[in-house]
């Protein structure tokens, strides 16, 4: 049993690990592409076709929850690993076992859903930069940088902080009471075709599922689980001495090693054909890799006081022609290098020369704000909403070309 218990977990967190680093801000630009399409609603510029290249993120990780459970969350979500991480630090090294109440846990777990209103509330009355900075997700994703982060996300740096020190008493503690996208999963992981049954009239007394729980759920009292909260990291089907707890897939018992093998194939699967319909969609023109909302309003709804603005700095600005050379420093201290080129005094082609940054997020900036910048006649323009490092390397790099043309 034991033997069997080290294989699925150990399995899970390499597969944890891995993607950790190869999609690590996937959860970050998945919640910022969610905010873009709400943002697109409100704004009465929203065409799904059009927007799909920027939106790949959020239909993956949507597309695989709903199908199987949340998976993305229990094996691929690389905030989740260090929350994992963390509490199995603190319990194996420093024999932590705190335990909290089923009473207040239940209680707790609806902050989530008050955390999501609060953010959709901000959005639809277009007040998204009062969370600039404020993200826990962004001060982790840049926690490299300390200076940086403790400069501008002194308030995201603390949540994380503070975090971190729950979720060392509290498995899960993030995802658990605080994540708004894991609000959003457990109310779309309810109608897919993954599910654990677990009968009652053939449970013991002993509750090692529900002790075992990620999530803290009270398991000994369910006869099945089917989404919402669960995670599906399988560890109440590894724990139980009885082999009750059983993974199913469309009503068919399945080895929930194979459960999780199905699931990881079924992303890998979405990510593939997203990423083809979205190269497929841009090739025929159909859809604009452009169309990515910015952090403070999405590119058709400039105020006329930002434009104002913009055209002032225009004509205030002399540049002189040629091609010019600068560099910016983004995501993860990544150099970007990018060349200008002015031509009548304006300012008509940015091209990126190289880049250190991360190739996702650096596709989002690129794709949106050579354009602005380009029609602003200005380097001050707004930051791409989840790619806030990577739009001020290119911005940075951009201004600095500019100021050799001054």
């Amino acid at each position: 049993m034991t033997k069997k218990i080290k294989k699925i977990q150990i399995s899970r967190h390499i597969i944890q690990l891995i993607l950790f680093f190869l999609l690590p801000g996937m959860y970050i630009l998945t919640f910022s592409e969610l905010k873009s399409i709400l943002q697109m609603i409100v704004s009465g510029n929203f065409n799904f076709i059009q927007a799909f290249p920027g939106l790949m993120e959020f239909i993956i990780t949507t597309v695989s929850t709903i199908l199987m459970g949340r998976f993305f969350c229990g094996w691929l979500c690389a905030f989740g690993t260090f929350n994992d991480w963390i509490h199995i630090i603190s319990k194996k090294v420093f024999k932590i076992n705190f335990k909290v109440s089923e009473q207040l846990d239940s209680i707790l777990k609806y902050i989530k859903y008050i955390i999501l209103f609060i953010i959709l509330i901000l959005l639809f009355k277009g007040g998204n930069t009062i969370l600039d900075g404020s993200s826990p997700w962004d001060a982790f994703a840049q926690i490299s940088d300390l200076s940086t982060v403790l400069s501008s996300l002194t308030v995201g740096f603390i949540l994380l902080v503070l975090i971190t020190l729950g979720n060392i008493f509290i498995e899960r503690f993030f995802c658990r009471y605080l994540c708004p996208l894991g609000a959003v999963f457990s109310l779309v992981s309810r109608m897919g075709i993954f599910k654990i049954n677990k009968p009652g009239d053939k449970c013991g007394r002993c509750r090692l599922c529900t002790d075992n729980c990620s999530m803290g759920l009270k398991l000994y009292s369910m006869n099945s689980v089917k989404g919402g909260e669960c995670i599906n990291c399988l560890k109440c089907i590894e724990t139980c001495p009885r082999r009750n707890p059983r993974a199913s897939i469309l009503g068919e018992d399945v080895n929930p090693a194979m459960a999780g093998s199905f699931a990881i194939f079924i992303f890998t699967g979405i990510y593939g054909l997203t990423n083809l319909g979205s190269s497929i969609l841009t090739q025929k023109g159909l859809a604009s890799p452009n169309n990515v909302v910015s952090t403070s309003k999405s590119k058709t709804s400039n105020s006329n006081s930002q434009t104002a603005v913009n055209s002032n700095a225009s004509q205030k600005a002399k540049y002189k022609d040629g091609t010019y050379i600068g560099t910016g420093t983004g995501f993860h201290d990544g150099t970007t290098k990018v060349s200008v080129t002015v031509n009548g005094g304006k300012i008509t082609d940015i091209k990126t020369i190289s880049t250190g940054d991360t190739p996702r997020f650096y596709q989002y900036v690129e794709d949106t704000i050579p354009d602005e910048i380009i029609s602003a006649q200005s380097s001050s323009v707004d930051t791409v909403s989840g790619a806030t490092y990577s739009s001020r390397g290119l911005i940075e790099a951009v201004q600095n070309a500019l100021d050799k043309a001054v």
